[in-house]
């Protein structure tokens, strides 16, 4: 089975930083910058004269890949085996695109009802917004499990909490 390496042994600037800061926040700062990302998006895409709707789509779609990744390295990782599998990898992503087709719809529907009261940058943050909470425990509980949830993972035990 192929392996990808993910992090080396408590060395790195991410290790060492980037991980000592409570899970939380580390979920709100990747969730941050991916909704940036989102709203950046969204913007250009229907400056290219794309509707409303089918831009937040094309927007929200982009940025959950990048959220996934950032997902997976930062707020997660201490949830992922040292050296996953390729295979590894790919149920996660799979999961937390099932996961972000539930997002979807939450994000969809309370945008499309903001925009009957504000512009359609402010509906695009309050849809984030109202899906943030729904990722987070999906994600915590379901896609990124601690290792010791995990049967017949090599590294049981090993999760942080408290999520």
């Amino acid at each position: 089975m192929v392996e990808l390496r993910t992090r080396t042994q408590g060395k790195g600037i991410l290790s060492g930083h980037v991980h000592a800061v409570p899970r939380v926040v580390r979920f709100l700062s990747v969730g941050a910058v991916a909704s940036l990302l989102q709203l950046l998006l969204l913007y250009v895409i229907h400056l290219s004269g794309i509707s409303k709707l089918l831009a937040n789509f094309f927007a929200f779609e982009i940025s959950t890949q990048v959220n996934f990744t950032l997902s997976y390295f930062i707020t997660w990782y201490d949830r992922t085996p040292e050296k996953p599998t390729v295979r590894y990898v790919i149920e996660r992503l799979m999961g937390f695109n099932g996961m972000a087709v539930s997002t979807l719809i939450i994000n969809m529907s309370v945008f499309a009802l903001m925009l009957l009261f504000f512009h359609f940058m402010i509906a695009g943050a309050v849809a984030i917004l109202a899906a943030a909470a729904f990722n987070f425990f999906v994600s915590s509980r379901l896609i990124f499990k601690r290792r010791d949830e995990i049967p017949g993972h090599p590294s049981r035990g090993l999760g942080r909490g408290p999520f």
